[in-house]
């Protein structure tokens, strides 16, 4: 028989997979390490794990024969009580990946243009591509800053989606406000990812009410430790909401997901001190990342620290690393050479983290 592959679709043929992040059991069997060694600083995950209130929920839960609601119903209510609009307004998904896909989906026609500014979270190509559209990056400042002026002389003909990341993945900086009010100004749609809002504590939330085209993305990953259970949310404007209904797959929020998140929206006291102790190990990281000179640190308002290697290999210090079971993200790119992002881990995690680093460099 001819190779299966010559039914593919040419765009599906060019595409690059989208880089996996490995989960701790299969990495410490790779790495013939205990499972409880490994110190995984490399997804921008909640350290301190799934909160007991949650799993004791998830283990009272009833309707898991059930189907979920296809309206949401009550899920957006929850949501929408959290993020003080109208449950109207609110879509939630399998984690925000799924929302930034429905998004293209009803906005893109083949080889219509959207635009981001690179270097951002890799995924926003990858669901471009998947849905037929032309992501057409720009370049990011020295600081990772957009520049006003640059994205006023962006030609926005035949653009249909503006992606914006606040704070920006993998750089952590947020975005400008003159910026997105520039883009909310002109005929297009803009999404902003706020993926790390709670960590920040800095939105644009506020702006979807006078800006129809306005569409902001959050998760349940980050902060709120729900990862494996995939939900995240956005806030639109109730036309915008509607078309995201329509098309939108009809289960695609669980209910054990579902039972997960409400729990979490129950006990915001747990996960703000949370935040605020993962806050201090993160300044407190920054500052002692800075002393090594061979570093070039970034400052931060997420969960996360972007570091460029100078005068030694960070693939080289990446792999060390993995071998101990500490485990970082490795970036080199072209916007991106020779770069380690570190997520922010407990404090014990830090320290044996920065331990392992001095011992690589010195």
């Amino acid at each position: 028989m001819k190779p299966i592959d010559r039914f593919f679709s040419q765009s599906a043929k060019e595409m690059k997979p989208y880089s996996p992040i490995e989960p701790p059991d299969q990495i410490a069997r790779r790495l013939n390490l205990p499972e409880e060694q490994i110190i995984k600083l490399d997804a921008n995950e909640n350290p301190f794990g799934t909160a007991p209130e949650v799993l004791q929920a998830l283990k009272n839960g009833r309707y898991y024969h059930i189907y979920p609601d296809p309206a949401q119903v009550h899920l957006r209510e929850v949501i929408a009580q959290y993020a003080d609009c109208s449950p109207d307004m609110v879509v939630a998904g399998t984690g925000a990946d799924e929302l930034i896909d429905i998004a293209c989906r009803l906005l893109l026609e083949s080889g219509e243009k959207v635009v981001s500014f690179a270097p951002t979270f890799s995924y926003y190509g990858h669901v471009v591509a998947l849905n037929r559209g032309q992501l057409v990056s720009y370049t990011r400042e020295d600081d990772f800053s957009i520049s006003l002026e640059k994205a006023k002389a962006i030609d926005l003909t035949d653009v249909k989606l503006v992606i914006l990341c606040s704070p920006n993945n993998p750089s952590g900086n947020l975005l400008e406000e003159p910026v997105l009010d520039y883009f909310l100004s002109q005929d297009v749609v803009v999404m902003v990812d706020e993926a790390y809002y709670e960590f920040s504590q800095v939105s644009y939330l506020d702006k979807v009410k006078a800006n129809s085209n306005l569409l902001v993305l959050r998760t349940f990953s980050k902060c709120f430790g729900l990862a494996g259970l995939r939900v995240g949310y956005g806030i639109m404007s109730e036309e915008l909401a509607k078309g995201f209904m329509r098309i939108k797959p009809p289960f695609s929020v669980n209910v054990a997901a579902e039972v997960a998140l409400e729990t979490c929206l129950n006990n915001l006291t747990h996960y703000q001190e949370q935040v605020a102790e993962l806050t201090r190990i993160r300044d407190w990281a920054i500052a002692e990342l800075s002393r090594f000179k061979q570093l070039q640190v970034t400052p931060s308002r997420s969960n996360f620290i972007l570091c460029r290697v100078l005068d030694a290999a960070a693939a080289d210090i990446h792999e060390k690393l993995q071998s101990k079971g500490v485990l970082v993200r490795y970036f080199d790119t072209d916007l991106l050479q020779n770069y380690i992002r570190v997520s922010i881990g407990t404090q014990p995690q830090m320290e044996i983290f920065l331990e392992q680093l001095r011992l690589l460099i010195r």
